[in-house]
């Protein structure tokens, strides 16, 4: 019976762990992805008129 419940133990573990690793790409991704959007026209200060002196530009990436 013991042997059987390390088991289920190490099967929760390497799920864990799993999940871990998962959330942490996903996070690193989302945040790259964010950084980009927000290099290439907020933190540039592109200007889209001279009239109104706009300064946002979002790029729009088809996948």
């Amino acid at each position: 019976m013991s042997n059987l419940d390390k088991k289920n133990k190490n099967i929760l573990v390497e799920n864990l762990i799993f999940f871990f690793l998962v959330t942490v790409f996903l996070v690193f991704k989302s945040l790259q992805t964010l950084f980009r959007i927000f290099t290439y026209g907020i933190l540039k200060k592109e200007i889209l008129t001279t009239k109104s002196n706009l300064g946002v530009d979002i790029k729009i990436k088809i996948q």
